[in-house]
């Protein structure tokens, strides 16, 4: 197959209106680029507020605690953008010796790991979160008595908020990660790495 028939082939892969699993994953990926940068900003407007505070003698030390577990909550839905747009750091130069279908079998490949990953994080989040075992408790103390977990009684340092709301962020990682890998497996003409 030459490269014109390749490339008339993509073309029309393309026209295609993608999947309803690729429209969701496209449609969670802008909302997701968005609180990422809302995170940023606020990343940034604290510290902002942390220099001028210090610099007036009246330091606010919550400041920095917060702008770090907003940096994680805008680390991780920056990285599911990247996953939605194949937009991770890859070392390429292999690759790129393969042949068009060579490339195709080897994205999937990598598709198929990345599905494993979440598969494995999303039972490692469901045993550590235990919903069940915190539905059957009495009460989140108790469940912790029970079974030594205290993800969901833990405070913040600074803030006086427990973690477990910083926290959210990595089944909300696991779950549009997923749902973004999930989505390419539905495109067809989707160009590899």
């Amino acid at each position: 197959m030459s490269n014109a028939d390749v490339e008339s082939a993509d073309a029309v892969a393309h026209e295609r209106a993608p999947g309803l699993m690729a429209r969701i994953s496209a449609a969670v990926a802008r909302l997701e680029a968005w609180l990422a940068g809302a995170a940023i900003l606020g990343v940034f407007c604290l510290l902002l507020c942390n220099v001028i505070s210090r610099a007036l003698g009246a330091p606010l030390i919550w400041t920095d605690e917060l702008a770090v577990y907003l940096m994680i909550v805008g680390a991780f839905l920056g990285a599911s953008v990247g996953l939605e747009k194949r937009q991770h750091i890859a070392v390429t130069l292999m690759v790129d010796t393969f042949s068009e279908r060579t490339r195709r079998l080897y994205a999937l490949a990598v598709d198929l790991l990345l599905l494993g990953f979440f598969v494995v994080l999303g039972l490692m989040l469901w045993r550590w979160f235990d919903p069940l075992g915190l539905m059957r408790a009495e009460s989140i103390q108790s469940f912790s008595l029970e079974t030594f977990n205290f993800l969901y009684q833990e405070p913040t340092t600074t803030l006086g908020i427990r973690k477990v709301w910083f926290w959210f962020i990595l089944p909300v990682f696991c779950i549009t990660g997923a749902l973004h890998i999930l989505a390419r497996f539905g495109r067809t003409g989707e160009t590899p790495l």
